[in-house]
């Protein structure tokens, strides 16, 4: 399973780096670093993501997605909306087997139109039994954030990260509950 998810982790990066780079987030918190790399696939608002977070205590997580993303108003809005699917794949510390799940959800981004360098953003992404597989029953991970445009291509954020699952015999396992400072590249 390793092998076919290592495949995958690469097919999509080739795919995502043949086209043209848009995002690069790296952000950290007390026990965990966290690196996600985004891409438009179309002009439309596709968008590719790939994923990778360590927990030195809990868990490896990478993830692959993709996203429909754009603003739900004609005339332009400071609203940015993502929404598709992310595959996750979970490897906790602990010895209970790895899981992979198919989260359904999306994020957010809001620029204050008065004050454009500040903005505040979200994203949620729950998979339950029905698209968890292997060891997995149920994921959760959701997040907040607030930002400064230091450059109009590298903003600075601090926020707050939750994840959670459950595996197969075992009640919910909190994976990952941190603050975290980040910066976010856009090219």
């Amino acid at each position: 399973m390793m092998l076919r998810s290592t495949g995958l982790f690469l097919a999509l990066a080739a795919t995502a780096f043949a086209v043209q780079a848009d995002n690069l987030d790296i952000n950290l918190g007390s026990n965990a670093a966290s690196v996600n790399f985004s891409t438009s696939l179309t002009s439309t608002g596709l968008e590719g993501d790939l994923g990778y977070l360590h927990h030195t205590d809990q868990v490896d997580i990478g993830s692959a997605g993709l996203m429909v993303v754009g603003d739900s108003n004609p005339v332009g809005s400071p609203f940015i909306f993502a929404v598709g699917g992310k595959l996750f794949f979970i490897s906790p510390k602990q010895n209970i087997g790895n899981g992979t799940v198919l989260g359904l959800g999306g994020r957010f981004n809001y620029t204050w139109p008065s004050y454009n360098r500040f903005t505040i953003g979200g994203e949620l992404y729950y998979a339950p039994k029905i698209v968890s597989f292997n060891n997995a029953d149920r994921y959760l991970q959701y997040g907040v954030n607030a930002g400064y445009e230091i450059l109009r291509n590298a903003e600075l954020y601090v926020g707050y990260r939750h994840i959670s699952v459950a595996f197969t015999g075992t009640s919910t396992l909190t994976l990952d509950s941190t603050f975290m400072v980040g910066l976010n590249l856009s090219f």
